[in-house]
C-alpha cells in the first residue's frame, strides 16, 4: 500500500470524484489499515472514536485510549503515521484525515449532522465504515446512517449511502439486517443504505505515540502487506469511481476469498502460534517471526503447517459445490500457492507478539469456562474443514498441524495461558 497525498478537495475546474468516508473505530486495525487504504487526493476521511473506550478483546497496546484521541483530536496537520515493520526500523508513512471526533452515547446523530453539513464531498457519495469488533457496537454507526439517510431523503445534497463492516466475523448486511440491533436501523437507513462486503487483511500490532515532528501524533506499527477489498456486486457500481486512487480493491468472489483468508491466514497463525507458545514455555513477551528464526526445526515446522493447511484448503474448494464459480474463474493452485507463500513470508519478517496474536487465550474463571469455549469454537471455525478434507483424502490427519492441536491440551492442562504467568 502506498500512502495517498492527503484528503484534499478538488480544485476549481477539475472533473474529480470526490466522497465522505466516516470511518468509526481508533485502534489498531482502523488506523493501521481502513483509513489509509481509502487515502486518496479524493478523499475526505473523518475518524470517530468511543469517548470511554471499552477493554479490547484483542490486547492492549502501549498507547492508552485516551492519549490517542487526544493526539488524533488535537494534532493540528491532521496526520499520524505508520511504522512499518519491514525490518529496517525506520520505515514510515504518513496518513491524512480531515477530522477527528469522540462520540458518547445519544450525540452521534447531531455529530454525523455537523460533519456532513461541512463538507462539500458528500454530495458524490458517503461510505461509512467501521472496526469496531462486535455487532453490538455498530449502534452509533446505525445512528449516523439514519442521520445521513434523513438528510438524503428530505433532498439535502447527499450522494448514495453504503456500509462496510471491516471484520472478520461480522458483516454490513448482518448490521442493518441482523438480531444483535434490532430495529435501530431506522426505515429510512433500510431505504437508502447499501451494505458492503469486505475483506480485511493485515497485521497491525501496535500503537504508540510519535514525537520526531514538529507535533507529537499517533503511530501505529504494521506489517508491510496490507489489503482491504470490497465486493463487486450489483448496487455497488459506483464505488470504484468513488475509491479512485485509493488503494482500495474489489473482487467478485470476496465471500470464497473471505474464507480462504480464515483457514489459510488466520487458522494457520493459531496453529503455529499455540505450538510456538508451547514450546516457549508460556513466553508472553516472544515474538513470533523470533520464535521461528531461532531453529531450522521451527522453520520446517511452520512451512509444514502451512503446506497442509493449503492443501486442505485446496481439496476443500474442489469437493464443495458452493466453490464452483471460484473454481472455474481462478487457477486454485496458483491462487493458493502464492496466498501461502505471502502468508509464510508476513509470519516470519513481522515483528508480531504472541500476546496479540494468541490474546483471547485466556484462562477461564473459575466455574466459567466461557473464554476457552469462546476461543475454541473460534479456532475450530478457522482448521475444521481444511482438517476434514486433508483427512478424507489422506486416511490421517495433518501431522504437523495436529502437533499444535495435542500443544492446546498441553497449555489447557498445564494452565498455561496468555494472560497467566508462565509456569
Amino acid at each position: 500500500m502506498t500512502p495517498g497525498t492527503g484528503n484534499r478537495r478538488c480544485r476549481k475546474g477539475e472533473d474529480l470524484l470526490i466522497m465522505l468516508h466516516i470511518h468509526f473505530g481508533a485502534g489498531r486495525l482502523g488506523l493501521g489499515l481502513v483509513v489509509p487504504a481509502f487515502q486518496s487526493p479524493t478523499t475526505e476521511s473523518v475518524v470517530l472514536n468511543r469517548a470511554v473506550s471499552s477493554a479490547n478483546a484483542t490486547g492492549t497496546t502501549a498507547l492508552g485510549p485516551e492519549r490517542r484521541n487526544a493526539l488524533l483530536r488535537d494534532n493540528p496537520d491532521r496526520t499520524y503515521r505508520l511504522r512499518i515493520l519491514d525490518g529496517s526500523g525506520a520505515r514510515y508513512e504518513i496518513v491524512a484525515y480531515a477530522g477527528f471526533h469522540t462520540y458518547g452515547s445519544g450525540d452521534v446523530e447531531l455529530l454525523t449532522r455537523r460533519i456532513a453539513g461541512a463538507s462539500t464531498a458528500k454530495a458524490r457519495g458517503v461510505v461509512v465504515t467501521a472496526s469496531v469488533l462486535k455487532p453490538e457496537n455498530y449502534a452509533a454507526v446505525l445512528a449516523c446512517l439514519n442521520a445521513l439517510a434523513t438528510m438524503r431523503e428530505a433532498g439535502e445534497p447527499v450522494g448514495p449511502l453504503f456500509l462496510v463492516a471491516c471484520e472478520n466475523t461480522v458483516s454490513a448486511q448482518d448490521v442493518l439486517h441482523g438480531p444483535a440491533l434490532p430495529g435501530q436501523a431506522s426505515a429510512a437507513a433500510l431505504r437508502q443504505v447499501i451494505p458492503v462486503a469486505a475483506l480485511v487483511d493485515r497485521i497491525c500490532v501496535g500503537l504508540e505515540e510519535d514525537a520526531s515532528g514538529p507535533h507529537p501524533t499517533v503511530a501505529v506499527q504494521v506489517e508491510p502487506y496490507a489489503s482491504l477489498k470490497l465486493a463487486q456486486e450489483p448496487g455497488t457500481e459506483i464505488l470504484p469511481d468513488l475509491c479512485a486512487g485509493s488503494a482500495v480493491g474489489f473482487s467478485r468472489h470476496l465471500e470464497v476469498e473471505k474464507q480462504i483468508k480464515g483457514w489459510l491466514l488466520n487458522g494457520t497463525h493459531w496453529l503455529i502460534a499455540l505450538r510456538a507458545f508451547q514450546a516457549s514455555g508460556g513466553d508472553r513477551d516472544m515474538k513470533l517471526n523470533e520464535f521461528i528464526a531461532t531453529s531450522a526445526e521451527q522453520r520446517r515446522h511452520a512451512a509444514a503447517v502451512m503446506d497442509e493447511m493449503r492443501e486442505g484448503v485446496a481439496l476443500l474448494l474442489r469437493r464443495d459445490p458452493a466453490y464452483a464459480d471460484f473454481v472455474r474463474d481462478v487457477d486454485v493452485d496458483g491462487y493458493l500457492a502464492g496466498a501461502a507463500a505471502a502468508i509464510l513470508g508476513r509470519f516470519v519478517a513481522t515483528e508480531d507478539p504472541i500476546s496479540r496474536i494468541l490474546a483471547r487465550f485466556q484462562a477461564p474463571e473459575p466455574g466459567d469456562p466461557s473464554t476457552l469455549e469462546a476461543f475454541s469454537r473460534r479456532f475450530a471455525g478457522r482448521i475444521n474443514e481444511p482438517f476434514d478434507a486433508y483427512e478424507a483424502q489422506n486416511g490421517t490427519l495433518p501431522p504437523a498441524a495436529s502437533r499444535s492441536l495435542l500443544s492446546l491440551l498441553h497449555l489447557v492442562e498445564t494452565g498455561t495461558f496468555i494472560d497467566a504467568p508462565a509456569g
